[in-house]
């Protein structure tokens, strides 16, 4: 069971995902939210033991939401960390001021965010005592150009696997679109060679119509000839006897 439940209000969700790992080391649990109204409806249905909270953010920033927290009697013991790339020592005084736990940079060294953390799990249920903590911070906000380094590479490679599964994602609906056009192209070829089938069928039929009705009309030829043939003899028999008497 993890030993905290912490809560990640950030609007980059490479960040979130980074911040979600590092928590795992720590054994702590997290949930995150990307804009401050979220976190401050979740804070009020879930229980948290740490928030980071990010300064910049859509809709209220990180400052105005911290007020509410510390404002909340039913909150405001939960430490806020406010997890940012601003690092200027009035930021952060600022930040004390208002009742943050201490100032986290984003591009945070591992181990040393690890042990600010255990310092306050060490008695997760106090109030953090503000110096202890902001002496903490100020280690992890001081980092040299390795560490930077470090941490942007994490970065890049949250970003690299982030970018694989939505490639790989997209792979699949491209493939799955592929298969619903193949289908509609068979679909559309059956219904070319039904019609055609029909359309030779039907022709047939007209072709065997007509041939049936030439015949016919061939047989109705050949029995007007044929009358015609004995009117023919008629008529040359009357011809004859009109003949043979005026002789």
């Amino acid at each position: 069971m993890a030993r905290g439940h912490a809560l990640i209000v950030d609007d980059s969700s490479t960040a979130r995902i980074i911040l979600a790992r590092l928590l795992e080391r720590a054994d702590l649990s997290s949930r995150g939210v990307a804009t401050a109204e979220e976190g401050l409806e979740k804070l009020r249905e879930e229980t948290f033991d740490l928030v980071f909270l990010d300064h910049l953010l859509p809709g209220m920033n990180g400052f105005e939401a911290l007020e509410v927290i510390k404002a909340d009697p039913e909150l405001r013991h939960i430490p806020v960390f406010m997890y940012t790339s601003q690092s200027a020592d009035r930021y952060r005084q600022e930040a004390n001021t208002r009742g943050a736990a201490g100032v986290i940079g984003k591009q945070v060294n591992r181990d040393q965010l690890l042990r600010t953390i255990e310092a306050i799990l060490t008695d997760i249920s106090a109030e953090p005592d503000p110096a202890i903590v902001d002496s903490v911070a100020d280690e992890v906000i001081e980092q040299s150009y390795t560490r930077r380094l470090t941490g942007r590479l994490a970065t890049l490679e949250v970003a690299y696997e982030e970018t694989h599964d939505e490639l790989r994602h997209l792979r699949q609906s491209l493939a799955g679109m592929e298969a619903m056009h193949q289908q509609s192209l068979d679909k559309q070829r059956r219904h070319v060679k039904w019609l055609g089938l029909g359309s030779i069928v039907g022709l047939a039929g007209v072709i065997l119509f007509f041939s049936m009705e030439l015949r016919d009309l061939s047989m109705t030829f050949e029995s007007f000839n044929g009358q015609l043939a004995v009117m023919q003899d008629i008529v040359g028999s009357l011809v004859e006897l009109v003949e043979v008497d005026r002789q």
